[in-house]
């Protein structure tokens, strides 16, 4: 029983990531459109881990300028460990995923040969995973909503295509992030909100996802969800069994206002047909900090809160400028 290594994931890969839900002690969702991010996962390094030609484990790497994202780490079911349990520290499996590590830290790719990951703050599981692999936390992520029931279209938001403008913007706002790099942007497309004269307020890429919500935040989470179908206007922000939703990135305030950027979220909503949206920002980046002190985030903020995601590096790394995020990482 051996990891096998691939550039490629095969079929019974995405099946296991189907599989899969997310989070342990807050919030529990599954991806519903698995088959359809896999498809984008840029330069992947996949390790499966078959037994009787049955897919038991999977680790899979972005590579990317800098290093090693480390995007799938998972296990079937049966082969999970349970709550704050800690598995045989003499494990077979477990000395195999240490083999997997050491190899890839002598092929680390990019400039500055670093591997990292995101983990949800209340995942004790992934949390003592990381851990046992070296992996320690650096840095650290707000997951914040913004919703509304009536989400308005406001003058001036157009749709538009990549171009030498947006990249250079993108570019001056980013560029000296920690672990920036530019695949998911080269060939998309934005959402644009600009003033009577045509000049740029605030920009983003968007990005529609589906999620099947097993359980929310808090000691009533699992609660709420099974009442939200019911209760009016909260079951327009979340529909659990197939919730949709947009996610930003690349967002640019060309303005200096952030008070456009609230106007661009809005608008998409609107535009998309959609109630809400979940942004993932370093806490320490400037837009967001903004924001925290003039934005509306709407009545789902009041109700789920900010989730705190741990950004986990392998090796002495030491992340100065806050982390660059794209939403493919996070979804």
């Amino acid at each position: 029983m051996q990891f096998e290594q691939s550039n490629e994931i095969n079929a019974d890969l995405v099946a296991l990531f189907a599989q899969t839900v997310l989070g342990t002690n807050g919030a529990k969702y599954k991806h519903l459109d698995v088959v359809q991010s896999v498809k984008q996962t840029d330069n992947p390094l996949s390790f499966s881990l078959r037994r009787n030609e049955l897919l038991i484990a999977n680790i899979t790497f972005c590579k990317r300028p800098f290093g090693l994202y480390l995007r799938y780490f998972a296990f079937d079911k049966r082969f999970q460990s349970r709550g704050k349990a800690r598995a045989n520290q003499k494990s077979s499996i477990k000395q195999k995923i240490e083999g997997v590590f050491e190899q890839i830290t002598t092929q680390f790719p990019g400039s500055e040969k670093y591997c990292y990951a995101y983990i949800d703050q209340k995942n004790v599981r992934s949390k003592w995973m990381s851990e046992t692999f070296g992996f320690v936390t650096k840095a650290q992520l707000a997951t914040q909503s913004f919703s509304r029931i009536w989400p308005k279209l406001h003058k001036g938001f157009h749709r538009e295509s990549i171009n030498s403008e947006i990249s250079q913007i993108i570019s001056d706002t980013y560029s000296k992030y920690t672990a920036y790099f530019e695949h998911f942007f080269e060939n998309g497309h934005f959402y644009t909100l600009k003033d009577q004269d045509g000049n740029r307020l605030a920009f983003a890429q968007f990005h529609k996802v589906r999620w099947e919500i097993q359980r929310l935040p808090g000691k009533l989470g699992g609660v709420q969800v099974k009442l939200l179908p019911y209760i009016p206007l909260l079951n327009k922000l979340i529909q659990p069994k197939s919730h949709t939703f947009l996610v930003p990135d690349m967002v640019c305030n060309p303005s200096g206002d952030i008070r456009d950027v609230q106007k661009l979220f809005e608008s998409a909503l609107a535009y998309e047909k959609v109630h809400s949206l979940l942004w993932w920002n370093d806490t320490r980046d400037e837009h967001y900090i903004k924001a925290q002190a003039s934005f509306n985030w709407g009545l789902l903020h009041k109700l789920i809160g900010v989730a705190a995601v741990d950004v986990v590096f392998r090796g002495d790394f030491e992340p100065k400028q806050p982390v660059f995020v794209v939403a493919f990482d996070m979804v």
